[in-house]
């Protein structure tokens, strides 16, 4: 009875398991930022000169708004722009300046504009300075690395290839295979692209495996003909960008959907696409019922992390049954060597709306989502509402941001599980003298982490890995893990062994090497004496010989590797 009160308590301090067990499942805490002082939808989100902003679209009634809004001393400054963009497209341009183009000009979504504006973060200005090629809504642009934008596709309307030549003047290109409504645009060399997905320009399925290139005419794509591309109708494709421009590497992430509804992630690079090895599948439900993943894939480069975002499949669940936001991280760095790519479902707590609005990241590497349609699916009431999604450091901020409320919450836990603690041990002794007295050789215990699910012990571990990084203490031991989670030392290495096949040790010295190769990367200059022991390795030898066996390099030969 008391080790049955003991796993109790100790299931509610763990993260909740989804029906993919295999992946972690973090609770995220989510910041509501002020009110937007315009509800819209299918408007523009991005960040610009350190300020997040959103533009355009329509408001209430379905309505176009021309208006814009900018986040600054803790509320939305209002701006005007010149044309409202209304499933227009936009992209931040290296310069610092955003291009905003096309869009609906009518109520109710309807038509196509040539309109095309710039913004200027600096001085909080729109200009209307030029029209493009073709009349277009639900339209995509991405630039080049030589400064040209491509631009296309269309909603209701023929759709075409054209390109913006940075400063004043669109010229059309040549038509496209297939007619698209909000496709991707990735680069596969400085001034060439691949155009595919989305869907129909009238909203319907299209075959995703043809592609048109800017210049080199069709491209098959075999992966998409099981794999079908999935996202929003607004794309912002610089966003899913994890390549390396300067070694002509094109690569991006972009989320995929099978048949039968299972979601994976695809590596597209160069124009040609590979599933990215996962070490879980993609989780497609939890306690509180299916997810719908939706966005397009928003990577962090520093990193190495890339973000989709999720919310209830079931759109009619009442909030206070689990409403929520979910994302799903990608670590995606350094798959070459690592082989796949650990995976973490974040969820947060029920919320009013969960509107479906692909984010933008913030300088400190969080998720910022504004405005979008809510679960009434409605274009005549959308969302006003911004809130930032704390997935860097998520459970230090949930205990930061929720105060004394939380801590207290963590407090009571505590105590309850550390009195549950004492009536088992109780237990324990009571049932072993008794086993003594009737003459048993030896009385049989129940290990916690048997009767528990020995995946939410990993869990909690990685968790310690990551938030707490003990691993840079060159003396920690086993002991010192178990000692944490109150178990025994048997039952961690058991665990490591069992999920990772790695020795404690083994397991250890995998957060010593990623961190190691972080500090290579941002200060390649640094010695490597110095490098060693700032990644919690005990000796030069041990540190060789471990970074040797995860990479096939030396270090100084890994170095080389990444700067060539």
């Amino acid at each position: 009875m008391g080790a049955r009160i003991l796993l109790f308590c100790l299931l509610l301090a763990l993260p909740i398991a989804a029906q993919d067990s295999s992946c972690p499942v973090v609770k995220m805490a989510v910041e509501q930022l002020p009110d937007l002082n315009i509800p819209r939808a299918s408007h523009q989100l991005f960040c610009a000169n350190g300020e997040y902003v959103v533009a355009g679209g329509h408001t209430d009634g379905f309505v176009p708004t021309p208006t814009a809004e900018y986040f600054k001393d803790g509320r939305w400054h209002l701006m005007q722009m010149v044309y409202n963009h209304d499933l227009g497209c936009s992209t931040v341009l290296r310069s610092g300046k955003v291009l905003l183009a096309g869009g609906c000009p009518e109520p109710l979504g309807i038509g196509q504009s040539f309109v095309a504006e710039m913004y200027d973060p600096v001085t909080h200005s729109f200009s209307g300075f030029a029209c493009m090629d073709q009349k277009r809504a639900g339209a995509s642009a991405l630039e080049l690395s030589n400064g040209y934008v491509v631009i296309a596709g269309n909603w209701y309307h023929d759709d075409t290839i054209e390109l913006f030549d940075g400063k004043k003047t669109f010229t059309h290109v040549k038509g496209t295979t297939v007619g698209r409504s909000g496709p991707f645009i990735f680069l596969t060399t400085h001034d060439d692209a691949i155009i595919f997905g989305g869907s129909s320009t009238k909203g319907d399925a299209i075959r995703c495996s043809v592609a048109d290139r800017l210049k080199d005419g069709l491209n098959s794509i075999p992966l998409f003909e099981r794999w079908h591309p999935i996202g929003c109708h607004t794309k912002r494709s610089a966003e899913s960008f994890i390549g390396d421009m300067a070694k002509n590497l094109y690569t991006y992430l972009v989320a995929v959907m099978d048949s039968a509804g299972r979601v994976a992630i695809a590596k597209v690079e160069n124009g040609n696409a590979t599933l990215l090895p996962t070490l879980c599948p993609v989780p497609m439900t939890t306690k509180w019922g299916d997810i719908e993943y939706y966005s397009n894939i928003v990577a962090d480069q520093k990193l190495g992390r890339a973000y989709l975002m999720g919310r209830n499949a079931d759109l009619s669940t009442h909030p206070e049954k689990g409403l929520r936001h979910y994302v799903l991280r990608i670590d995606y760095a350094d798959t070459t060597e690592q082989k796949s790519a650990p995976l973490t479902l974040y969820y947060s707590a029920p919320m009013h709306d969960v509107p479906d609005f692909t984010p933008t990241l913030t300088p400190d590497g969080q998720l910022l989502v504004a405005g979008g349609l809510t679960t009434a699916l409605s274009n005549f009431a959308p969302s006003r509402h911004a809130y930032l999604l704390h997935v860097t450091n998520s459970q230090a901020n949930l205990l930061k941001n929720n105060g004394g409320d939380l801590a207290l919450w963590v407090w009571l836990a505590l105590l309850a599980a550390a009195i549950t603690i004492v009536i088992s041990i109780l237990v324990w002794k009571h049932r072993q003298c008794m086993a003594s007295k009737q003459g048993k050789a030896s009385f049989e215990t129940t290990s916690i982490i048997k009767e528990n699910s020995v995946t939410d012990l990993m869990y909690r571990i990685n968790e310690l890995m990551e938030l707490e990084k003990p691993y840079l203490n060159s003396e920690l031991k086993v002991n010192d893990i178990a000692n944490v989670f109150h178990v025994h030392r048997n039952d961690i290495s058991a665990c490591i062994n069992s999920l990772t096949g790695c020795t404690f040790a083994q397991y250890v010295n995998r957060y010593r090497i990623d961190y190691a190769k972080n500090l290579m990367r941002q200060e390649p200059n640094k010695k490597i004496s110095q490098i060693w022991i700032e990644s919690g390795f005990g000796s030069e030898q041990t540190f060789f010989k471990a970074f040797r066996a995860a990479t096939g390099m030396s270090p100084k030969e890994w170095i080389v590797q990444k700067q060539s």
